[in-house]
């Protein structure tokens, strides 16, 4: 579903928002990004789920923050909250981070199933792509926040 799609189904709408806003959801994506990172260190059997879960919210309120960059966001009350934030998010991308976006698309299925359903296990190799997709995702936001803040002239 593309971006115009979501605004017919009336699923996004378009708002006025103010850069502080967009760091604010930056930074909170940031000290979750953070505290998931520092979580592997003392890492125990099983707890795996438990960072990549959280991993998972940094990187879905990151989609969030480049909404609202864009002046846009989800519908509170959209069924598939997380799914319609991610892809719109992604569409605005406009291809950039496309292999990223994929994997998120598959992280978000992953979390629900650990929520709602009976999978029990994430491997080293996941959660570390997953760590290096939400990093990659808040490094484009750093850098989408400075052109906007070029832009601005501030």
């Amino acid at each position: 579903m593309n971006l115009s799609d979501l605004l017919n189904n009336n699923q996004i709408e378009k708002i006025a928002c103010q850069l502080s806003d967009v760091k604010n959801r930056r930074n909170k994506a940031y000290r979750i990004f953070n505290f998931s990172k520092k979580s592997l260190v003392g890492l125990g059997a099983g707890d795996e789920d438990i960072i990549y879960t959280n991993l998972y919210n940094a990187v879905r309120i990151s989609c969030e923050a480049i909404l609202l960059l864009y002046g846009y966001r989800a519908k509170k009350s959209s069924e598939g909250h997380h799914y319609l934030v991610i892809n719109a998010a992604s569409e605005l991308m406009n291809k950039e981070l496309e292999n990223e976006f994929s994997r998120i698309q598959k992280m978000r299925q992953k979390r629900n199933r650990f929520d709602y359903g009976d999978l029990t296990g994430i491997s080293q190799a996941e959660l570390q792509q997953a760590i290096d997709d939400a990093g990659a995702l808040l490094k484009k936001i750093d850098e989408l926040i400075k052109n906007k803040e070029n832009q601005l002239g501030i």
